[in-house]
């Protein structure tokens, strides 16, 4: 026999609010992100655009698929490293409540090599944030980035609210002075001016990005002319989560267009070898004109009192328009 009761143990004490429901339980966020490593690997494997568009969505598709397009100019060493099959370890689920609205959630995580179907090494020691948008079929990952070498100490906790879920940040409303959605205009402003007046902190995301700017001629001569100017994002997505210390943690995407052009009808450009695959129509002819389209992936903070940094940016051509010189000189 057993003991009942009349009393409803799953009531709500009096004047009680009702426990927030998550976007999705920590159990279906596992799930994702098991099933999201699987078809990229397979992906991977298969140098598949389409399979990879059932595991990625937003700015990092456009990034992966333009890389399938490029590998056949790319040194194979690289290539087998960059599309080795992985696993992603010591999984954080950051998860908001459906009340708000958002459609997304975020995991702090590390990825390892996947041997004999185990997780291996880590790749680093690095900390890397995906995304994961729903989109009408499921989910996708829609950015990763990473905090890297010594700058994994500025890796933040991850603001929760009583019932442990993830407080979300509205992009467009200001810490300081600065709003989430800053962020990927910030990032296009070190490649199109070098950030001469940037308000990021002095971070190895930031320097990387500023060298983008002022080595953009380095390997030209005097009988060419190029220059970065900002572009429309490939998604527009900006994903701001709350920081236990008031500020917020973004992840985000930009484009940038690169344009190299002969300054005169004797000049050209010759394409670089991994511009090449982009250009179906005669690109080893000399060229008057060459466009980059590049695609890129940030993660950055904006401390409690306003200040933002960039401690990631992803970089991907994922087109080049090019014209002959014979089609200027017709």
């Amino acid at each position: 026999m057993t003991g009942c009761s009349t009393a409803d143990s799953s009531s709500e004490p009096a004047g009680a609010a009702p426990a927030e429901r998550p976007l999705l339980t920590k159990a279906e966020a596992n799930k994702t992100v098991d099933a999201y490593q699987k078809l990229n690997n397979q992906a991977n494997a298969k140098r598949s655009a389409s399979l990879m568009a059932k595991a990625e969505g937003g700015a990092v598709l456009a990034m992966d698929q333009a890389y399938f397009t490029q590998i056949p100019a790319l040194d194979k060493s690289d290539v087998a490293d960059n599309i080795a099959r992985f696993v992603y370890v010591n999984r954080t689920f950051y998860i908001p409540p459906a009340s708000s609205k958002a459609n997304w959630f975020l995991v702090r995580t590390q990825g390892a090599h996947l041997t004999h179907g185990k997780p291996g090494k880590l790749w680093s020691k690095d900390i890397r944030f995906l995304v994961f948008k729903r989109s009408g079929d499921g989910w996708r990952m829609v950015v990763a980035r990473d905090f890297e070498g010594s700058e994994v100490a500025k890796v933040p906790h991850i603001a929760l609210d009583k019932a442990g879920l993830m407080k979300v940040a509205d992009p467009d409303t200001k810490i300081g002075k600065t709003a989430p959605s800053q962020l990927p205009e910030l990032v296009t402003d070190l490649w199109v001016t070098g950030g001469s007046t940037t308000p990021l902190a002095n971070t190895s995301a930031l320097r990387i990005g500023r060298s983008w700017h002022t080595e953009r001629g380095d390997n030209l001569d005097d009988h060419a002319w190029v220059d970065f100017k900002k572009t429309a994002p490939q998604a527009g997505d900006v994903f701001a989560a709350k920081t236990a210390d008031g500020g917020a943690l973004v992840l985000s995407d930009s484009a940038v267009d690169e344009t190299f052009l002969a300054k005169d009808l004797q000049s050209y450009i010759n394409l670089g070898d991994s511009d090449k695959p982009f250009v179906k129509h005669n690109p080893d002819a000399q060229m008057s004109k060459v466009v980059r389209h590049y695609v890129q992936t940030e993660i950055g903070l904006i401390s409690a009192d306003g200040k933002p940094a960039v401690y990631s940016i992803g970089t991907q051509v994922t087109k080049v328009d090019a014209t002959p010189t014979a089609d200027i000189n017709a």
